[in-house]
């Protein structure tokens, strides 16, 4: 996976500092997360505002899938193996599923560095539900909320409009 922007040049422990409210409670650090199986645009945010982190997009070198790499399903009738790869699937699937993985993978570093606390994923409808699958529990433990849309090619301020409602 290729990170762009600040996520790429930076510790992700620089993003979790502690902000105080007024009143001195700590504030959550929320991250946004705007994806598609070509692109995830991560936001974190500051204030009435969304500033953008950095992007990720797949590696073009990925590793082919198997069901080795991918893991299988144990049916809960007769202890029939079913597999969650499909060798049949598209060259564009597996470049697509290999993202989300890596995508989680990363935002579980991103959890043991504390670089967020609430997680808000906006995904295509396919993404999101590979994200779901893929994500550790304790990642899926600050999901605070999930928009089934894709968002990617909307600008920050269409972006604000459409969350509005979730975090800000």
């Amino acid at each position: 996976m290729q990170l762009t922007g600040k996520i790429a040049t930076g510790d992700l422990r620089d993003f979790g500092e502690m902000q105080l409210s007024a009143s001195h409670h700590k504030i959550p650090l929320v991250w946004v997360i705007v994806a598609d199986e070509h692109i995830a645009k991560i936001f974190r945010k500051n204030g009435p505002h969304l500033e953008c982190l950095g992007e990720a997009s797949p590696d073009l070198n990925h590793v082919s899938l198997t069901n080795k790499s991918v893991g299988r399903v144990v049916s809960s009738g007769g202890g029939v193996i079913h597999h969650k790869y499909e060798p049949h699937a598209k060259a564009s699937q597996h470049q697509g599923f290999f993202f989300t993985l890596r995508l989680a993978q990363w935002l579980d570093t991103a959890v043991n560095d504390n670089a967020f606390d609430r997680l808000v994923l906006v995904a295509a409808p396919r993404m999101l539900g590979n994200l779901r699958k893929s994500l550790s529990k304790r990642v899926r433990a600050r999901v605070i909320a999930e928009i089934n849309k894709d968002l990617t090619k909307h600008p920050e301020a269409a972006l604000r409009q459409e969350l509005a409602n979730v975090i800000l």
